[in-house]
């Protein structure tokens, strides 16, 4: 496979490409969930549909249970195929799927063991213990997938591998939706989803083999040296992605056992507007990575911050405007999409606004630094930010209500935009590429 080229006029057309690819999947999002709250409600009630919110709340932990090794190797692939050492590359990524295979078996393991020892009376839910085993298979078999975007994005296919696992979630949630029109039963649902993405990450592992010849599935090749490598780097992609967990998930679970189900769906579905925001900026800043590790390997210092300079900017304005722009339109958006069923609160939208505003400001500076495996202070403090924020909200909720919650996630993102964007002003001003 040819090596792509680190021109900046390549550089800006890959690019391009992957915000076309991550706009499907922001696009796929946010359709899902247009189309997912009413469908719901039609068929649950408020207080349903937040248990049902509280209970897929819980497995999205497991997507943390790769410990960040595939995110870390996915990296060093791409220093090495950039470097043209392929050999060495199928050895990184055949040690990614052996762990990830060890990992997988262990967490189902000790998942399945804590619902036979939990009583069946913990949780109020229908049938919560097979449901969540279900849940947590769903989320276990999407790892594979994400692997499977590995090989795209380490050979330069960014925007093909998106749209793959894009795909996937995709496909999951019609195989949901398909569960609930049939049965109305939770287990029905997760039954359902559990059978698309099982089919689905197959096909993911079969398109991934084709992708090239020598990134091949499999572990004769893997080491445990290699593992070891990848753990450094990738325990703190770990933190970074149980910061966001705790910072998406914890909430929901957080507003679900304070202020109950029924605000939780409110709760969920005023930060889905208000992280559009969110999700059109990472539309910028996502595709970015792969190029920015590339110029790293390179060690072409004027085009890495040129390209951060430009991508910043640009990223400042999509959260300012695109802020003001959902604040003006969601009125008219809520009362479509929940047909009257959550109101328009002017304060409420505003809080969560300012909200999503900073964590946008915030994705590029983040994102330059997780490139370039820079990004160990930012990992630490941002979880200790999250577990800071999740502090505040549960002392203040009493008091202040729904307003509190989102004021004590407005002060975690806060701190996290704080530490990112001092954190690359010293790697610029130290005058090493990094």
């Amino acid at each position: 496979m040819r090596t792509p080229t680190l021109g900046l006029s390549s550089i800006a057309g890959r690019i391009a490409s992957g915000a076309g690819a991550y706009g499907y999947a922001q696009a796929v999002s946010i359709g899902t969930q247009l189309v997912s709250l009413p469908l719901f409600l039609y068929h649950w009630d408020m207080a349903t549909y937040g248990y049902w919110l509280a209970l897929t709340a819980l497995p999205f932990y497991l997507s943390l249970a790769d410990a960040g090794i595939s995110t870390a190797s996915s990296n060093q692939m791409i220093g090495l195929i950039t470097q043209g050492q392929k050999a060495r590359a199928a050895e990184v990524f055949q040690s990614a799927v052996a762990f990830l295979l060890a990992v997988s078996l262990l967490v189902l393991l000790v998942v399945g063991a804590t619902l036979l020892l939990l009583p069946s009376t913990a949780l109020q839910a229908p049938q919560w213990k097979t449901v969540l085993m279900l849940l947590s298979i769903s989320v276990v078999l999407g790892l594979f997938c994400s692997l499977a975007e590995v090989i795209y994005k380490s050979t330069g296919g960014y925007a093909a591998g998106t749209y793959l696992v894009t795909t996937g979630r995709l496909v999951e949630w019609a195989g949901g939706l398909t569960g609930l029109v049939l049965t109305q039963s939770f287990i029905g649902v997760a039954t359902a989803a559990l059978l698309a993405r099982l089919g689905y990450t197959l096909l993911c592992i079969w398109l991934s083999q084709r992708r090239t010849d020598f990134l091949r599935w499999g572990v004769r090749r893997a080491s445990l040296a290699d593992i070891r490598q990848a753990a450094a780097p990738g325990a703190l992609f770990f933190s970074l992605s149980l910061t966001n967990a705790l910072s998406l998930q914890g909430f929901t679970l957080l507003v679900a056992a304070t202020l109950g189900p029924a605000a939780t769906a409110v709760f969920n579905t005023y930060r889905t507007l208000a992280r559009i925001v969110v999700q059109i900026t990472n539309a910028l800043s996502n595709p970015l990575w792969p190029e920015l590790t590339a110029l790293k390997g390179q060690k072409d210092d004027g085009a890495f911050w040129k390209l951060y300079r430009r991508a910043n900017r640009l990223g400042l304005l999509i959260a300012a405007a695109g802020a003001l722009l959902v604040y003006l339109v969601s009125p008219w958006l809520l009362e479509l999409w929940t047909h009257g069923h959550i109101p328009f609160t002017a304060t409420s939208m505003a809080l969560f606004l300012l909200y999503a505003a900073v964590c946008s400001a915030t994705q590029v500076p983040r994102v330059v630094l997780m490139a370039i495996n820079r990004h160990g202070g930012l990992a630490w403090q941002s979880l200790a930010a999250a577990v800071v924020s999740l502090g505040v909200a549960w002392l203040v909720w009493g008091r202040a209500g729904m307003a509190g919650v989102v004021g004590a996630m407005l002060l975690g993102e806060a701190l996290v935009w704080l530490t990112a964007t001092r954190a690359v002003h010293r790697l610029h001003t130290t005058k090493v590429v990094p």
